[in-house]
């Protein structure tokens, strides 16, 4: 072989991994991922008793956190299931008022807004995660909390079951699949 054959076929496999590693991939930024748990946590004070055993039917299985397809693996079925949880609180946010003075809920308005404009722009930034498949998994949990804010008395219960149930799903996922998230980019 000539040198230059060489120096050709090293250019060559130089610019396949230049290709492999450009290409985009589709993993939600660990730090604004922390971020949104952090102001989702410090809204307000846990769930209160009152909505915690009458309700318990209608929180997130803990099915949905674990790929049940053989077509993704963990990591990919994770940001799936954050995306969608993300996007599904966000469409409650946006559709329905959040109960306030006696009987409401008693959350920072301050802290909720910080919560919701980067639970939009995680949601915004990442559509490519957008997959019908999560969609169709978490539809039914979405149907329950929507319909337990319907009810006027269980309004209150209704917000703090979808705020302690994001709350657990970015958790367990931050912790149980940190490497799942981009950690390096700046967001």
């Amino acid at each position: 072989m000539s040198p230059f054959s060489v120096l050709l076929f090293l250019l060559q496999l130089c610019c396949l991994q230049m290709m492999l590693v450009s290409m985009p991939t589709c993993m939600l930024p660990g730090k604004v991922v922390k971020e949104t748990h952090e102001q989702l946590r410090d809204l307000g004070r846990q769930i209160p008793t009152h909505c915690q055993e009458p309700n318990s039917e209608i929180h997130l299985p803990d099915s949905a956190l674990n790929a049940t397809s053989t077509t993704h693996d963990q990591c990919h079925w994770t940001s799936l299931v954050v995306y969608e949880c993300l996007r599904g609180a966000g469409l409650i946010f946006a559709e329905y008022e959040l109960p306030e003075g006696e009987g409401g809920v008693t959350w920072s308005e301050q802290k909720l807004d910080v919560y919701l404009n980067l639970q939009d722009r995680l949601v915004e930034d990442h559509q490519c995660l957008n997959t019908a498949e999560a969609s169709g998994v978490l539809s039914p949990y979405f149907k329950n909390v929507t319909a337990v804010i319907d009810q006027q008395d269980g309004s209150a219960c209704g917000w703090e079951i979808l705020r302690s149930d994001l709350l657990r799903v970015l958790r367990i996922t931050l912790h149980r699949d940190r490497k799942c998230f981009n950690w390096t980019r700046a967001h």
